[in-house]
């Protein structure tokens, strides 16, 4: 067996030590926070990661008592809350996918994938924030802020978007320019939860809270995507928009600093919304900013083999998008069943470049069918008279190219 230090104690961190450790080796989690620290808000779980996660124990328990079955899709115009069209999310069709569309609390997926960790065996170390990364005669070190120095044999990176060990492994990331990507590295979005007893109590607002859909207000040069949170009981939009800087004034810096930083919600580039919506975002009286820098990577194993990227730091999924989470749990149970395979040291090059190939071209399609979209669905106002039809089939036209499920 081998022993594997992985830096970051997030999801994709979690998710990996847990498959690694099924797998038979040894794993550390470095986790630079306390490892009691909520850092709150709801994630996307779509079928292709609710149908990995129903295998591993007590998930299936979790999402009975702690998901949203997310129902399909809806479009509307921003100026006029008018609805352009709706995909639903057909039984027949989920059925033939083996798992549903969830909605469920990052912090509650981060305790059941803990609890899973330990109970398997994996160890971890709280307060210990890695700041290098070293190979030498066939062994990587970790060096620790605290000055202490661990050492393994393959060092996994899923540090997040900021990943100390992607800039020790790659020796150029690169920014996208020439791509549809090229306009939504600017994407700047906003998460913001409502109780929905708030809601609910506003007239206008309680059908909201009686559909488990995503709804999308699509916008000239921005959006809103609202979900429903039926167990924590929040409404949750995501104002989004393409700018030249910053909606909010947040550095592209630790999430769980950004965290803990709240500031009030802006406005001013939702103008021309229906007053509605503006009325029911500003019930989030305050917001938690994040700043998403999109890159390319050009490769998710570096130091001789000895440090592999996974989640975030391996590839730039949509902020606040359906697939952050998802690829990462993609990423674990790839590394963890190829490495179930070992029999030999020999074989570890082999298994990392199985390990590129197969993430590699299933994270870049992802990323772009995630990103894409994001550049369609703003759109201008709705003209007057006969030409709205017209306009509303050529708006649902444009919308081809859905992120997968």
């Amino acid at each position: 067996s081998l022993k594997f230090i992985i830096v970051g104690g997030s999801i994709s961190g979690l998710a990996a030590a847990y498959q690694l450790r099924d797998s038979g080796h040894e794993v550390i989690i470095l986790d630079k926070t306390d490892g009691k620290t909520k850092v709150g808000g709801s994630i996307r779980c779509p079928p292709n990661m609710t149908r990995i996660l129903n295998e591993w124990p007590g998930m299936t328990a979790l999402f009975e008592s702690s998901a949203t079955k997310c129902s399909g899709i809806s479009f509307r115009h921003a100026d006029t809350s008018e609805p352009v069209g709706f995909m639903k999310f057909h039984e027949q069709i989920m059925a033939e996918l083996r798992a549903d569309f969830l909605i469920l609390q990052h912090d509650d997926l981060c305790r059941e994938l803990t609890s899973l960790c330990l109970a398997a065996g994996v160890v971890f170390q709280y307060g210990c924030k890695a700041v290098d990364v070293k190979s030498s005669d066939g062994s990587v070190t970790v060096a620790l802020e605290n000055g202490k120095i661990l050492q393994g044999d393959i060092v996994i990176g899923a540090d997040g978007h900021n990943s100390l060990v992607r800039s020790i492994v790659a020796e150029k990331t690169l920014e996208f320019t020439h791509t549809v990507l090229a306009v939504t590295h600017r994407l700047q979005r906003i998460n913001i939860a409502i109780p929905t007893r708030i809601v609910e109590e506003d007239e206008e607002f309680k059908s909201l809270c009686n559909s488990n859909e995503f709804t999308i207000w699509m916008g000239n040069g921005s959006s809103v995507v609202g979900t429903l949170d039926v167990c924590q009981q929040r409404y949750i939009p995501h104002p989004r928009a393409l700018l030249p800087t910053p909606i909010v004034d947040v550095t592209d810096g630790d999430w769980h600093a950004n965290h803990a930083v709240k500031t009030t919600v802006p406005l001013d580039y939702l103008s021309d919304y229906d007053p509605r919506l503006r009325k029911l975002i500003k019930l989030g009286y305050t917001c938690c900013p994040t700043i998403h820098r999109v890159f390319e990577q050009e490769d998710v194993v570096g130091l001789d083999g000895m440090a592999v990227l996974v989640g975030d730091a391996a590839h730039s999924a949509l902020i606040h998008g359906s697939h952050n989470s998802s690829m990462a749990v993609e990423d674990a149970v790839t590394l963890g069943r190829l490495f179930s395979r070992l029999s030999n040291r020999t074989q570890i090059p082999l298994l990392l470049h199985a390990y590129r190939e197969i993430r590699q071209p299933r994270t870049s399609a992802t990323q772009k069918s995630e990103y894409d979209p994001s550049s369609k669905f703003p759109c201008p106002p709705v003209p007057p008279g006969g030409q709205r039809c017209r306009f509303k089939r050529n708006i649902v036209q444009s919308l081809r190219g859905l992120p997968q499920l």
